[in-house]
């Protein structure tokens, strides 16, 4: 198959729009039609900031990008809908590479590709809009109410090691302990089935765990003006991360629901790990840890 460079954008959108079966292409426009409360989010991926295409199959890697661009629609209780995807492509790129790449990006049934851009560039990169309809109230980081119980939807650390074990896997043959790691980095899934469980049951504020389950602990503390108190023996963890809490802790990416809820609230097969009290905004750890500098990952710091 040809490169970008030869294919030319128009010839891309035509194979799209053959090997694909995409519709979205043709106007200058989507036109959607009207939804009870339109949740819209964005996030962007840079070859050599956020992955390598060498890590895995560009299917892998489309599903990958989706899945965690659509978590935040998930921690708000929205349905995903419509997705953009908006391309920077180099003209050496293989269109038979981005083919699947696609295919990775229009795997979900329930979320269709409507739309996008292409333009050229010096490394490959994704910017996708995803767009959900909210039939009920929000899940906001800023519910939480003093007395509630701290909840998480599963086991964190599956992001801890994951990019130098790619890498090491390069040379060296990985344990099946590595392997399962890297497998569950490269894999996530929105929590879309545990939301439906939580709006069902009177959960109050919710976040993904992007950037670490301190992080976003943080987040609800400031934006709830109350006191998080995790209690460090309760985290789940995956089977890779159980000897380096702490580190699993902050590592980030692991795309499960952070949330609170009443006291006398119960979530069969999720995992109550604090409480929220009332005082100034803090993150506070049972084994004696602040964390008032857990704010989250910031592209512009090292």
């Amino acid at each position: 198959m040809p490169t970008i460079g030869e294919l030319g954008e128009r010839g891309l959108i035509r194979l799209l729009r053959r090997e694909l079966m995409l519709d979205f292409a043709g106007d200058d426009a989507a036109v959607l039609p009207s939804l009870d409360a339109p949740v819209i989010t964005v996030d962007s991926y840079l070859e050599g900031v956020h992955f390598h295409r060498w890590w895995c199959p560009p299917e892998t890697l489309g599903r990958r990008v989706v899945e965690a661009t659509l978590s935040d629609l998930a921690a708000t209780g929205a349905e995903p809908l419509w997705l953009f995807a908006a391309v920077c492509l180099p003209p050496e790129l293989d269109a038979e590479w981005l083919l699947r790449f696609y295919r990775g990006l229009t795997w979900r049934r329930d979320c269709r590709l409507a739309g996008g851009e292409t333009i050229r560039g010096e490394v490959f990169g994704v910017t996708l809009t995803a767009v959900g309809n909210l039939r009920g109230a929000p899940m906001k980081r800023s519910s939480a109410v003093p007395g509630e119980r701290l909840w998480v939807t599963g086991p964190l650390g599956r992001t801890l090691d994951a990019p130098a074990l790619l890498e090491k896997s390069r040379t060296v043959a990985l344990t099946p302990l590595e392997r399962r790691q890297v497998e569950l980095f490269l894999n996530p899934a929105a929590r879309f089935d545990a939301m439906k469980v939580l709006l069902a049951n009177g959960c109050s504020a919710a976040i993904d765990i992007s950037d670490g389950l301190l992080s976003e602990a943080w987040h609800i503390a400031e934006e709830s003006r109350v006191r998080v108190l995790v209690d460090s023996g309760s985290i789940p963890l995956v089977e890779y991360a159980r000897k380096r809490a702490k580190d699993a802790w902050v590592a980030g990416e692991d795309y499960e629901i952070l949330f609170t809820a009443g006291a006398d609230r119960q979530f069969p097969g999720f995992y109550p790990i604090g409480e929220i009290r009332e005082g100034e905004a803090a993150v506070l750890t049972t084994d004696g840890c602040s964390c008032p500098q857990a704010k989250g990952y910031d592209h512009f710091r090292e």
